[in-house]
């Protein structure tokens, strides 16, 4: 476990265009927020943080697509949009982190045997606490569903540039891919249930 600073900021971010200033203040919000709902007893551990990003992401991904009541909630899924989108949301994650000067093939991402089995929240508790906020955020900023899993993988490339004096970007690449497949391959509650979840 680690205590994070805060990162320099993504300067590169103010070079994009127009069209996408919603994702990145969207991204940079969710980048100073999630870190405080995950912080405890004054540290943040690193593996919680990226996973629990890239979980959130996958999570949009499958709402943007699922029927509500297609399962029960934690119900594995096999999720077409998830095999579409999600190599998509990778690539994102890559081209962030080129542009803040950490280069990565896809080819040399590294997901953990255990996949997200580090991180200290569960799938479930991270929707309970994160998802409140990030549905928020995605809706005072203009975005949709997809928009905001887009707005959180740049999160995550935030997060890993954050994390890379503690693990090796490779590694921290392959806890996002993982957190990313597992919420966006494992049913959540119903949009209701988080009304009233206290992050």
């Amino acid at each position: 476990m680690a205590a994070l600073g805060n990162p320099e900021g993504p300067h590169w971010l103010s070079a994009m265009s127009d069209e996408a200033q919603p994702l990145i203040e969207a991204a940079t919000f969710l980048d100073r927020t999630i870190r405080v709902f995950l912080t405890q007893d004054g540290s943040l551990q690193a593996e919680t943080w990226i996973v629990a990003v890239a979980r959130m992401a996958g999570t949009l991904i499958l709402r943007n697509h699922l029927p509500v009541g297609a399962a029960e909630p934690g119900a594995p899924l096999l999720s077409a949009a998830a095999d579409q989108e999600g190599p998509r949301l990778v690539r994102l994650l890559l081209l962030t982190l080129n542009h803040l000067g950490l280069n990565l093939a896809e080819s040399a991402i590294e997901v953990p045997p255990g996949g997200t089995g580090c991180a200290q929240l569960s799938l479930a508790a991270t929707r309970e606490r994160l998802e409140p906020l990030v549905m928020a955020c995605g809706r005072s900023h203009g975005l949709g569903l997809g928009e905001t899993a887009d707005a959180l993988m740049i999160t995550t490339a935030l997060a890993i540039h954050t994390c890379q004096g503690v693990l090796p970007i490779n590694r921290c690449a392959g806890l996002a891919v993982a957190g990313l497949v597992e919420g966006a391959k494992t049913m959540p509650a119903a949009p209701g249930a988080l009304a009233t979840s206290q992050p």
